[in-house]
């Protein structure tokens, strides 16, 4: 087991010995009960989607939208952005990739699998209202949130670049002046021990606090036949502390802040015998038969440490909303590990390292004309980071790709959107924005760095420039939507989307051209419908979509290399269904359905058979990466009173993911899967408190997200977890 260090254990001992003090500051009713588990899955989440001066109901935003609030992510047990996304039609929020902690998210089957720093996302992940500027180190836990939006398709106009695909929208739980607390503790499989402590309250009269502290450890929840260890250890340290003065109805001001630090092993990689490759043929290489069991040759070492602040100011200004919203955030990545996982020895041994830091800047005005028939924000952006990124790859012990390089970008632009009520009920949506942006990149190949002894984990590079470009963009939106009755909506829209041109910062090889590359596009179609239905007792959403890419950036890898280039063009169309229901008293059920067709229009230089030569007639047709063709899940929770007992809530979930490629080649496809997870959850009566029995995965089903297909060497899967259970303990007060 990894040290544990008592930083967190400290706070938390700490905030419950401040509790005495703090209360003194309560009101003398106790807290409010929360909500059972099966009323809060029909509570109406309020959003941010539509960047307003104050927040949204989402049933009513004409957007396809699933949002979660803070109950409801309890109630899945969700401890990542992975977890969230089982519940949601054609989403995938996986950290996963031959380096873990990396945000390969996938909406619509539009995503990616690269740990090249300098990809940008075509998914755009918002923590509090910053956006997050790198996918290393970029997916953080789901801990103490107000709510989870993932807004489905492209939303170029209010959230700017890299959103082809979508984005997610991640909202901390703020103080409100009100004496109020949290402590929870866990154990399970893995030798998990979670331990976390939260307290908020009013320090003047218009200034309240909160902080929020967890301490996350676990052995692993694999068996590494190699070594007879445990792998998959992990310990995380988290803390944020948040700051709110309110000095007037009009003035609302919030500081947060945040440190994490996650520490452990490499990514759990699966060994799979492909007919013809080395390490299968030549060496005996297995699968392992368990989804519990890898086969590594040793642990290695993953150690991330994320600092960010987030100030955001509300000031209502006459009839409108005045927003501000700066943001800073510092990242530092390291992570090495045995990448094949054949075990049979160390062939190939790689690591990478980054550090990056951003700073933004958003300002914006929300309000309401002409007689509250049209409601308008304009806003100006700003972006900049730096990062510079490390790749070292050792084969059978002599080095085999090395790269250094370096990025600095610039990004500013300008949006307005607006919705005019034209006819009764009938609603007219105009947006656009504009975007200027520059990137100046730094690289060393293989020849221009050396590794340094005793064992080639560090390496010193010559960087040299690779050139600097500009880039302008227009994004237009067009909608309309029909509230047909108060529970009842109609929506259809058009909406252009890009994601930033760039360059590779990770070019291993001489003879690998660092870019430029151009930006892609995307112009999408949708219609969709909202609504609750049997007097708020059923809620039914739904949409079709129609995507087309042009100058699709693909990360290709050749041999063992990785190129970032303007490749191809793709279509994905699909319908979504999205259904939540209470049958009866104290029973309620959701199910979420995705269907998907996402295909290569046009691929000229895919190299199909690895022949060397390209083949567009076979390359057409070929399946996205991370694009099922179905994909659904159904879950029920069902509350038992037990009168003065309290009562006992159920929780069962059924996921289903179809298969999927791993490279666009489609050379392999991941099996489909299936998985089971329950909860049940006891609550008392006179406290508010929980105890807590969960389990996922509980058929422990193989299965991964994504893999690594190296041609002639060998193939591999990047595991998922296996059967985990454990108990919690939740005291509010």
């Amino acid at each position: 087991m990894l040290a544990r260090k008592p930083l967190y254990v400290f706070v938390a001992t700490a905030l419950i010995g401040a509790t005495p003090v703090l209360q003194a500051q309560a009101q003398e009713d106790a807290p409010a009960r929360r909500a059972s588990a099966a009323s809060s899955l029909l509570e109406e989440v309020l959003v941010t989607a539509r960047k307003r001066g104050a927040a949204e109901e989402a049933q009513t935003v004409p957007v396809t939208i699933s949002a979660l609030n803070g109950d409801q992510l309890d109630a899945m047990f969700a401890q990542s952005l992975a977890d969230v996304s089982m519940t949601m039609p054609n989403v995938r929020l996986d950290a996963d990739g031959a380096f873990p902690g990396v945000s390969n998210f996938s909406i619509r089957g539009m995503g990616f699998i690269s740990t090249i720093a300098s990809n940008d996302p075509t998914v755009g992940l918002f923590q509090d209202g910053m956006y997050i500027g790198a996918n290393l180190g970029g997916s953080p836990d789901t801990f103490d949130l107000e709510s989870v939006e993932v807004l489905r398709g492209p939303q170029g106009t209010l959230f700017g670049r890299n959103v082809t695909a979508g984005a997610v929208i991640m909202n901390s739980r703020r103080p409100n002046g009100d004496f109020g607390g949290v402590l929870r503790a866990g154990v399970g499989s893995g030798d998990r021990v979670l331990m976390a402590a939260g307290v908020e309250g009013g320090i003047t009269d218009t200034l309240s606090g909160k902080i929020y502290a967890q301490y996350n450890d676990m052995n692993g929840d694999f068996d590494n036949l190699v070594t007879g260890d445990d792998y998959g250890a992990h310990e995380i340290q988290f803390v944020r502390p948040i700051l709110r003065w309110q000095p007037s109805d009009a003035l609302d001001i919030s500081l947060i802040t945040e440190y994490s630090k996650h520490r452990g092993d490499g990514t759990a990689t699966r060994f799979i015998e492909y007919p013809g490759q080395l390490l299968f043929e030549s060496f005996g290489n297995r699968e392992p038969k368990n989804a519990d069991q890898v086969t590594m040759s040793y642990d290695g070492l993953t150690d991330i440490e994320v600092s960010s602040a987030v100030l955001d100011i509300s000031w209502q200004v006459g009839e409108g909303t005045v927003t501000s919203i700066t943001g800073y955030r510092d990242v530092s990545y390291y992570s090495q590990g045995d990448t094949d996982s054949v075990g049979s020895a160390v062939t190939t041994d790689a690591w990478l390292a980054m550090e990056q830091d951003q700073f933004s800047q958003e300002l914006r005005y929300s309000a309401r004309a002409f007689n509250d028939k049209l409601d308008y924000t304009i806003g100006l952006y700003y972006f900049e980071q730096s990062m510079e990124q490390q790749y070292n790859v050792l084969f059978f012990g002599d080095p085999a790709l090395r790269s250094d390089g370096a990025l600095d970008q610039e990004s500013a632009s300008v949006f307005l959107q607006a919705d005019y009520e034209f006819i009764d009920n009938w609603f007219l949506t105009l947006g656009g924005r504009y975007t200027w942006e520059t990137k100046e990149a730094k690289n060393a190949s293989f020849s221009d760095c050396v590794n340094l002894p005793p064992d080639g984990h560090s390496i010193s590079c010559d960087l040299s420039d690779s050139g600097d470009e500009d880039w302008s963009n227009f994004s237009p939106k067009v909608g309309v939507n029909w509230q047909v009755t108060d529970d009842v909506m109609f929506y259809a829209s058009y909406t252009q989307g890009f994601r930033s041109g760039g360059y590779n910062i990770r070019t291993t090889s001489d003879n690998e051209s660092p870019g430029p590359y151009d930006e892609e596009k995307v112009d999408a179609y949708e219609i969709g419908m909202k609504s609750d239905l049997w007097d708020g007792k059923a809620r039914v959403n739904a949409a079709i979509f129609h995507n087309e890419y042009d100058d699709l950036q693909r990360t290709r890898s050749i041999g063992i290399e990785n190129r970032i280039d303007n490749v191809a063009a793709a279509t994905t169309e699909g319908a979504e269904l999205e259904l939540m229901i209470l049958p009866i008293e104290n029973l309620a059920i959701s199910a979420s359905v995705g269907y998907l067709d996402a295909q290569y229009d046009d691929f000229p230089t895919l190299d199909v058979d690895f022949d060397g030569v390209p083949d567009p007639d076979k390359a057409k047709g070929l399946q996205l990466v991370k694009a099922p063709e179905w994909s659904y899940n159904v879950t029920g929770i069902y509350d038992i009173p037990l009168g003065d007992a309290g009562d006992i809530s159920t929780r069962v979930s059924y996921t289903y993911n179809d298969e999927t490629p791993i490279n666009d080649q489609n050379t392999l496809m991941i099996d489909e899967w299936e998985l089971w997870d329950a909860s049940l959850t006891w609550r008392p009566v006179d406290l508010d408190l929980e105890v807590s029995v969960w389990g996922k995965n509980l058929t422990d089903e193989v299965y991964a997200e994504s893999g690594t297909y190296v041609h002639t060497l060998w193939t591999n899967l990047y595991q998922a977890l296996p059967r985990r259970y454990g108990i919690e303990m939740v005291y509010r007060f």
